[in-house]
């Protein structure tokens, strides 16, 4: 009777034990409108606005700037107008065209040399739902030079020269109003990598407090660089399937309502410190490889980390594995980290003559009278600190980025979840201040997968395509992430020999659906993101029970015999 009862038991538990499996569900929001922007993607014309024959401005969007005015970081010198140009790509020379269109014929270009530049596009948007989240996808070019080199562009060495952020507002707002403006963390070369000389999708999130709002997008630099640049195409702003979270104060800062429970935070790579002779030493760690080796250093070598790995290997002997405690060199005693130098798509003079540079030496400062109608008068303007706000909300355990990766058959950059699957085997790894925190390994099954927990700040997620295949979307994504928030990011690829054109940047390839940022479709359905793993699939949790409860039974029928 002993046994019976005993089989009896263990069966009970096993039963109750697998019910009661911990999750931990993450409902990435879903996207259930068209683009809401007009003439997101600049192809509906463009005005002179003010009648300024250097500020041309896509239709349905107003150009704010400061002109003879000082702001945080210029270090007394003024910002001056910038010129505006909204380029059509035939007419620009063949190298340029894959860096700055994403969607189209027409990109814009907001820019000014030799001064430093701070200046924002707007635009009204009605019929907002009050309490509804919104999604601001953003792909901008940093073409930001502090010299060229031959026929090559040099980024800037300053790492806080150049910004982004977005903002929303009540309409009638003034610009650089922090008081009016819910603004988002501030995007500079210290939280994304690479920001200078490179298309980054900027991805943000707000709730709408009125019905009729006035979205903002800021850029600008604090140095009198050779060339402040911005390039912007296949913008994008979206309705999510979340509403009712607490709604940030209608001020610049990005914290909302009480703080709550901190869960466990992703902990940054340190930063490496050479040694005496100059050497940089990697001791592996429990968990290690080559691969998230080479994603951590990639920044001091100055390459991606698909460079760095087989630079590594070769100073390394070409290791078949690496065991804990073992000693890599990473960069070679006496020797620095390679320099990264950008290739400039075209001559200077080409630039200059397509793009209306200006020409002026370094040392002389443009002397543009200022354009009272159009400048916004502040005596000091400031964007917000980087990561967001002094008082940042603490982490909850809601504050996530969910991710994926599908197999894009048809190389258009959207999940079509009848015929297309999740891809296994791409790498995707989430980076905080240039560091990678944490990378993950898609089992094209359990997806998405939800970094969780964590802190309020700028992050992106990077994708690297499975051997064999590239990618069909933007790889790079700069989010934000503030107090209550899921976001959610799905990556494009397509086997590599299959005749497959990047495409556009799009809030739908963030939630796996529809078209491009001008598209007026109603993206596809997605399933609701969850935690990955295995236990997050229904499926896989049903199959387990399954087969446990068979082998108990079996085993419970034996001792029942033997009883």
């Amino acid at each position: 009777m002993k046994l019976k009862h005993l089989a009896l038991l263990v069966l009970v538990g096993a039963i109750v034990a697998l019910v009661s499996l911990p999750r931990a569900d993450v409902n990435a929001q879903e996207i259930i409108s068209e683009n809401l922007f007009t003439n997101p993607g600049f192809e509906g014309g463009y005005y002179n606005q003010g009648s300024i024959a250097q500020i041309a401005v896509p239709n349905g969007w107003t150009m704010h700037w400061l002109d003879n005015v000082t702001f945080a970081g210029t270090e007394g010198r003024p910002a001056y107008r910038p010129e505006t140009v909204v380029w059509l790509i035939t007419d620009a020379p063949e190298r340029e065209r894959e860096l700055f269109w994403r969607d189209g014929s027409y990109t814009l270009k907001v820019f000014k040399g030799w001064a430093p530049m701070y200046a924002a596009l707007s635009q009204d948007v009605s019929g907002l739902e009050v309490g509804r989240q919104y999604r601001m996808v953003i792909p901008i070019y940093v073409d930001m030079v502090e010299e060229y080199k031959g026929a090559k562009k040099v980024q800037p060495h300053r790492s806080d020269s150049g910004f982004i952020r977005f903002g929303v507002s009540g309409v009638g707002a003034t610009w650089l109003d922090a008081a009016q403006i819910n603004y988002s963390p501030t995007w500079t070369a210290e939280n994304v990598y690479p920001f200078y000389l490179a298309m980054q999708t900027y991805v943000w999130d707000f709730t709408a407090t009125q019905e009729n709002m006035t979205v903002w997008i800021e850029m600008g630099s604090n140095w009198p660089y050779r060339n402040n640049g911005f390039f912007l195409d296949g913008l994008g702003l979206y309705a999510l399937s979340t509403t009712g979270l607490a709604n940030p104060a209608s001020s610049g800062s990005s914290g909302s309502g009480a703080p709550a429970v901190a869960g466990p935070t992703l902990t940054p790579f340190p930063t490496p410190t050479p040694r005496a002779d100059g050497a940089v030493v990697h001791v592996v760690n429990s968990g290690d490889s080559m691969w998230t080796i080479a994603i951590q250093y990639a920044p001091t070598l100055g390459v991606s980390p698909e460079e760095a790995l087989p630079l590594i290997q070769d100073r390394n002997n070409n290791p078949a594995f690496v065991s804990v405690g073992q000693e890599l060199i990473i960069v070679p005693p006496g020797e620095t980290a390679p320099v990264v130098v950008e290739e400039e798509p075209a001559a200077e003079e080409e630039e200059s003559a397509t793009e209306s540079e200006a020409t002026a030496v370094p040392e002389q400062e443009p002397t543009a009278a200022p354009e009272t109608e159009e400048t916004t008068e502040v005596a000091e303007a400031q964007p917000a600190e980087t990561g967001g706000s002094t008082d940042a909300p603490v982490a909850s355990a809601s504050n996530s980025i969910c991710v994926a990766v599908f197999n894009d058959a048809d190389s258009n950059g959207a999940q079509d979840v009848s015929t297309e699957s999740l891809q296994p085997d791409a790498s995707i790894t989430l980076f905080r201040a240039g560091a990678s925190v944490s990378t993950y390994i898609t089992d094209g099954i359990t997806e998405p997968y939800c970094f969780q927990n964590l802190d309020p700040d700028t992050y992106q997620v990077q994708v690297y395509s499975p051997a064999g295949f590239a990618p069909t979307t933007a790889d790079n994504w700069a989010v934000s992430v503030t107090d209550g928030t899921a976001l959610s990011v799905a990556f494009g690829v397509t086997e590599a020999n299959a005749p497959a054109p990047v495409a556009e940047a799009s809030a739908e390839t963030a939630d796996t659906s529809a078209e491009t940022a001008d598209s007026t479709s109603t993206p596809a359905e997605e399933a609701a993101p969850e935690e990955g793993g295995f236990f997050s699939s229904i499926g896989g949790i049903v199959l387990v029970i399954a087969g446990i409860l068979v082998l108990l039974a079996g085993a419970g029928v034996v001792m029942l015999r033997r009883g």
